[in-house]
């Protein structure tokens, strides 16, 4: 429609640009559920289309200044997209690269810990996240592969590594790479269970990869993640690695860091991509009496941008009775410094002093329970027989689920219970895996504050197992109760999977929100988000139900007077159920319960084509899901007898992930 005599020109140049960006950078999108949107003036183009560029790996900023600046021009500068800094030009046997995809940090510890053992067998390692290694695995030195499924998908780091494999076509293209692949799920997600480890390990064969172990795999709902890796490391990935110069198995035990610990800071040690916030506002919700929920607002770093269901990922610290109790059991100066000089655990500072009370509280993971290799270790170093005796019986699977991860038993637990075991303070450490982020829904819309966001939790405080007199404490729920205005915290938000959104066309599509306690969270962004549409848009929003489940609506019901405010508004409708008081909640104890009773309202919307959203506990889950079958039977059965228990099951099942998605927290 328009033209000009340059346009040549312009297309040659916007070649030339691209060419240099997509050489420079990696390209992702802004926000990852974007859909395309038309904006057409004199020229056609999309709709708040924004991606975000991040230099490739091996290039810096200054690397890239000069090649730029070059009087010989970029055309001749040859770019580095070789194997990683880092590998070792010895040869296979004497290196090993290990990848991980991982988003709440689980994956990565484990990653971690193999690339501790590994340093300790006399190995060179390598370790990254897998899309950093696109299109240049290694071939020199066995691959060990690290990922999570996220309901089906690859993690943030893991997309472009997973699309190049699935759009690789040469089947010789991996000739050469030698692989493992270990795998996360969550059984909640039974149609893509593991998905993303199976795919991994099935794809690098078929395209001509030499598959040293079986892909092993963990159910994390099981509570049992880092069992689980022990076992298949030491069974299957170690003697595996043998021929190639690998011992035939992992040490025994981790051996102790040497101890002679400036700061440069958790956020670069713990490699979470993690930014420091600022506390604005903090308070407890519910009422003495009642399990603890709080509301906690933070400042986000400059640049950070979020969409209502997404999460924040918060970096805790130990709690400091948790501290001391260490410090007190190894007999440690309570102002002592100490310097690890050990390769140890890699995710601790080493060659620079450190405050021994810095270091436990903020590096590595104390409520942990223990792991079956971390109890057979405590029993090699017990001098009593009793105690040795006693821990080898709670290092067999079944004792060890009943006992030690039921009752969240950590190593310092077992070590207090078993006076005899003379375990040297560096072996300590190297027992403990690094200390992980804790992921929130968070509880707010950033149409109403961009530039802010609220966290609602609950604080875990209970006996501890191990001592009636000692309480145990939730690690992150303690830390985020005990921070006030003005504080800072390490965070960074993580995007929620494109089915726990809002819909895109409000005024055209219902939604029935089902939680219970601080399962409220994310539906109270949800639920602002829509109040702010009403408020400054005028806009006319289909209808939005809350099914919310609590003890008391005195105690701990959250928010009443804001959700009232909004009920006013249009922006929600919402039912409760209260476990302590079913009389001012029409007879409906729980959640499900209010489901059933208004079932008839629950179909006409489902009618009506309403996207369908449940967070909470997996009991809640369990129970709704229950709750659900029986008013899917009885709705067909109405009309159609043709109808059983497994026809009404697959029937939800093809909704799930599309019309009905969760998000179950432990």
């Amino acid at each position: 429609m328009r033209a000009c005599i340059g346009r040549v020109f312009a297309w040659q140049e916007a070649l030339l640009a691209t060419a240099l960006i997509l050489q420079n950078f990696d390209i992702t999108l802004d926000d990852p559920t974007y859909e395309m949107k038309i904006v057409q003036t004199l020229t056609i183009k999309p709709k708040d289309f924004y991606m975000r560029a991040k230099l490739r790996t091996g290039i810096t900023a200054t690397a890239l200044q000069e090649r730029l600046m070059s009087a010989h021009g970029l055309g001749n500068q040859k770019l580095d997209v070789g194997p990683l800094k880092g590998l070792s030009a010895n040869g296979a046997g004497s290196s090993i690269t290990i990848l991980y995809g991982s988003n709440t940090g689980t994956c990565q510890a484990l990653a971690q810990k193999l690339s501790t053992r590994a340093k300790q067998s006399g190995l060179n390692v390598t370790m990254s996240e897998m899309d950093s290694v696109v299109a240049h695995l290694p071939k020199d030195q066995p691959v060990v592969i690290i990922t999570a499924s996220y309901e089906g998908q690859p993690t943030d780091n893991a997309v472009k590594f997973v699309s190049w494999l699935e759009l690789t076509k040469d089947d010789k293209a991996f000739s050469g790479v030698k692989y493992a692949v270990y795998g996360c799920g969550h059984r909640d997600w039974k149609a893509t269970f593991h998905r993303i480890p199976k795919l991994v390990d099935e794809k690098l064969g078929k395209l001509g990869g030499s598959r040293i172990a079986p892909v092993g795999t963990t159910d994390v709902s099981q509570g049992t993640i880092f069992d689980d890796f022990d076992s298949w490391v030491e069974k299957e990935l170690w003697p595996a690695l043998a021929p190639s110069g690998a011992p035939a198995k992992a040490p025994s035990a981790p051996s102790a860091v040497t101890l002679e610990l400036s700061p440069q800071g958790r956020e670069a040690h713990l490699q979470q991509n993690l930014q420091w916030a600022n506390v604005l506002e903090s308070k407890q919700l519910t009422k003495p009496g009642f399990p603890e929920k709080h509301h906690i607002k933070i400042e986000l770093p400059s640049g950070t941008a979020y969409q209502a269901g997404d999460y924040l990922a918060v970096l805790p610290l130990n709690p400091e009775d948790t501290v001391k109790r260490v410090i007190k059991h190894f007999n440690l100066p309570w102002d002592g410094v100490v310097t690890i000089t050990d390769c140890g655990p890699s995710i601790l500072p080493t060659n620079r002093p450190m405050p021994v009370f810095d270091l436990l509280r903020g590096y590595v993971e104390l409520s942990q329970p223990a792991t079956i290799k971390d109890i057979t270790t405590l029993a090699a170093h017990a001098h009593d027989a009793t105690d040795a005796a006693q821990l080898r019986a709670l290092a067999t699977p079944q004792a060890h689920s009943a006992q030690v991860v039921a009752q969240r038993l950590s190593v310092l637990d077992l070590l207090a219970r078993h006076g005899s075991v003379a375990l040297a303070f560096g072996q300590f450490l190297a027992l403990l895996p690094p200390l992980r982020p804790r992921q929130y829904s968070i509880s707010s819309s950033a149409l109403a504050d961009a530039r802010s966001c609220t966290l609602t939790f609950g604080v875990i405080a209970a006996a501890s197992f191990a001592d009636p007199e000692l309480r145990f404490n939730g690690v992150a729920g303690s830390y985020l109760a005990s921070l006030r205005p003005g504080d800072r915290l390490l965070v960074g938000v993580r995007a929620a999977s494109k089915g726990f959104r809002l819909p895109s066309d409000p005024e055209k599509t219902p939604i029935l929100m089902f939680g219970a306690g601080s399962g409220l969270a994310p539906f109270r962004g949800f639920i602002e988000e829509r109040a702010t549409q009403i408020r400054e848009g005028g806009r006319k929003l289909a209808p939005a139900v809350l099914f919310f489940g609590c003890r008391d609506p005195e105690g701990d019901s959250l928010y009443p007077e804001q959700l009232k405010e909004w009920e006013k508004m249009g922006a929600v409708e919402v039912k409760y159920a209260f476990s302590r008081d079913v009389e001012k909640s029409d007879g409906c104890k729980y959640v499900q319960d209010r489901m059933t009773k208004d079932s008839k309202e629950v179909v006409e919307m489902w009618e009506m084509g309403a996207k369908v959203y449940v967070c909470g506990a997996p009991e809640v889950s369990q129970e709704l899901g229950k709750a659900a079958r029986k008013l899917v039977m009885e709705t067909v059965k109405s009309k159609c007898s043709d109808v059983d228990g497994q026809k009404a099951e697959e029937w939800m099942k093809n909704w799930r992930g599309e019309r009905v998605v969760s998000d179950v927290f432990a």
